[in-house]
């Protein structure tokens, strides 16, 4: 009886043992550089600690290998973001750059009609200016410098590359004492400018930037109607009165958008601007521009 027990024993001390060992060999897998942990089993281990599985580098926790395996890790993890953090740090803002803009402006004309006198009518020939100010298309051209993180200066040249005309005809029937008269207008818009803009930056990261700029611009606007003047009851042109709407205004300009650096040296922008011009015939501007900037 006394020698079953001790069997028994014996068995009970093997079979715990052999679970044990088995539970050990479990491999859990972990996804850092493809790599398979293996129990602390002495010996299932190779001399150096660790072996090759179907390609997979397999340590063990309880070794020295996965101790520097891990201090080694650790430590490149922090240079990488120590060096992340240096090339945050030592980026050169100070940039010198040309560029062009293509504009879409939207003139906004005076409220008041402007009244045209001539002594053949009966009465003033009145001209709404928003049939005049059509929105017009130029070209800006750029020069500029970002002296620092947040902040830069950048003069500009502005010109419609074509002039904008429209035809209208005027329905109001033109009366003298003795005949009707409509009128058949002709407007030609076009205008040049040139300033100087403060220019902020806001630095969402080294790829993006939000901007909002200030500045104050010189406004060149050469306008002109040409009234026909048909007579009603045969349809033949009387004759063609020219009237000059041009003026010259410096206005304040302000302005918000965003830069995409897009590659080494090369920025995208886009800018949605208000220029407040005051002027007898233009009241202000409403532009939209995206262009190019080349930074060296």
């Amino acid at each position: 009886m006394r020698n079953l027990l001790v069997l028994l024993s014996i068995l009970g001390v093997s079979f715990a043992s052999s679970a044990a060992a088995d539970e050990r060999r479990e491999v859990r897998y972990g996804d850092l550089y493809d790599v398979e942990w293996c129990p602390c089993d002495p010996e299932e281990q190779l001399v150096n600690g660790s072996s090759v599985v179907m390609g997979k580098t397999v340590l063990c926790p309880c070794d020295s290998l996965y101790s520097g395996y891990d201090k080694g890790f650790k430590q490149e993890f922090k240079e990488a973001k120590e060096n992340i953090a240096r090339k945050l740090t030592a980026v050169n803002y100070f940039k010198y750059y040309i560029g062009f803009d293509w504009v879409k402006s939207k003139p906004g004309a005076v409220s008041e009609p402007w009244e045209i006198d001539d002594i053949r009518f009966q009465k003033p020939v009145s001209v709404n200016l928003d049939d005049i100010f059509d929105d017009s298309d130029s070209l800006s051209f750029v020069l500029g410098a970002r002296l620092h993180k947040y902040f830069g200066l950048e003069a500009f040249y502005q010109k419609t590359y074509q002039d904008n005309q429209r035809f209208v005809i005027d329905n109001k029937t033109l009366s003298s004492s003795t005949r009707r008269y409509y009128l058949m207008n002709e407007y030609d818009t076009s205008f040049t400018a040139y300033g100087v803009d403060a220019v902020f930056y806001l630095p969402v990261s080294l790829y993006f930037d939000f901007l909002g700029s200030v500045g104050v611009g010189q406004y060149k606007f050469d306008n002109n109607l040409q009234m026909g003047v048909y007579e009603v009851d045969y349809g033949h042109l009387e004759e063609v009165l020219n009237q000059d709407f041009s003026e010259d205004k410096t206005g304040w300009r302000f302005a918000v958008g965003g830069q995409l650096n897009i590659a080494e040296g090369v920025a995208l922008r886009g800018m949605y601007r208000y220029v407040s011009l005051g002027g007898e015939y233009i009241d202000d501007l409403q532009e939209f521009s995206v262009g190019l900037r080349f930074l060296f």
